[in-house]
């Protein structure tokens, strides 16, 4: 059995006819073992000996990327058939919205035989992960956001932005001035946790490549754009909210999971300072916001 814990939510990955190894990026080192005391909070369970029939179901999505959603009676299927690959599709996903099991059909081109087992490689890596980790949070309060996180005297800041916004670069200043803990450079889950609004670390890394399974309250969102010179603005909600939603991951195809996710959006800004910094690349945005959050 393999272990998959997210933002502290952990996903139990068994293979029913098959074993499942744990080879995976370097990134996901810091978030995957063997075994766990505690029960998941969701099972996986993977198949090789057949692949579902999913003819007369109906599609909900479908990604600019890989991958489609589908859809029959409660039962969803979520489908990763990457168009450079061929050959049919890599993964199809079984589960219900309620997402505490998940089956995994493993296609025939992952498997290899070794000594007369059969081993498929752990399907809940990027994008299964990060896609099943959005259903769950969404249908519980939480979100994937795009944004750098760092951990300062146990004080978690985010800063969301956009690709080309400039996470990287600002994270490439706290670590030159060895300041903070770096929690990732570009996605965050930001989740409730015991009353308290928490950011955590996240398997899926930018340029930076780092990645941390630790989480941290949040006391300040910093939304993050380069300029001449280093500047906080205080944001109001409304603005704020506005330029959240742009850079949380959203079920739009689903209402119900859309409209608790907003509702999310919206409580953590009623409760964390909002912020516009803009910064020059330097160390400087580093001493700036050290004595701003003091």
């Amino acid at each position: 059995m393999v272990s998959l814990e997210i933002a502290g939510i952990r996903f139990a990955i068994a293979g029913q006819d098959c074993i499942v190894h744990q080879r995976h990026e370097p990134a996901y080192e810091d978030f995957l073992n063997d075994a766990a005391d505690t029960p998941p909070d969701v099972e996986v369970s993977v198949l090789v000996s057949c692949l579902p029939d999913i003819s007369d179901t109906k599609r909900i999505f479908s990604s600019d990327s890989s991958w489609s959603l589908w859809a029959k009676g409660d039962d969803n299927y979520l489908i990763l058939d990457p168009p450079a690959i061929g050959n049919g599709p890599l993964w199809i996903a079984k589960f219900t919205l309620s997402l505490k099991r998940i089956t995994i059909f493993c296609g025939k081109q992952l498997v290899t035989h070794e000594g007369g087992d059969l081993f498929v490689p752990n399907p809940m890596r990027y994008p299964l992960d990060q896609i099943f980790l959005m259903h769950y949070l969404g249908a519980r309060g939480g979100a994937i956001l795009h944004a750098a996180g760092v951990g300062i005297n146990n004080k978690g800041y985010l800063f969301p932005g956009r690709s080309g916004a400039g996470k990287s670069t600002l994270i490439r200043q706290f670590l030159s001035k060895q300041y903070g803990e770096v929690l990732s450079d570009d996605r965050i889950v930001a989740r409730k946790v015991e009353g308290a609004f928490t950011a955590f670390g996240t398997p899926w890394p930018g340029e930076a490549d780092i990645a941390i399974n630790k989480g941290v309250p949040i006391s300040g969102i910093f939304f993050i754009s380069h300029g001449d010179g280093n500047r906080i603005r205080d944001l109001g909600r409304k603005e704020a909210f506005e330029r959240l939603l742009p850079v949380a991951s959203i079920p739009w195809y689903d209402s119900a999971m859309t409209e608790k996710l907003m509702v999310f959006c919206e409580d953590i800004l009623c409760h964390v300072p909002a912020y516009e910094l803009s910064f020059k690349p330097t160390e400087e945005v580093v001493d700036i916001l050290e004595n701003f959050s003091q």
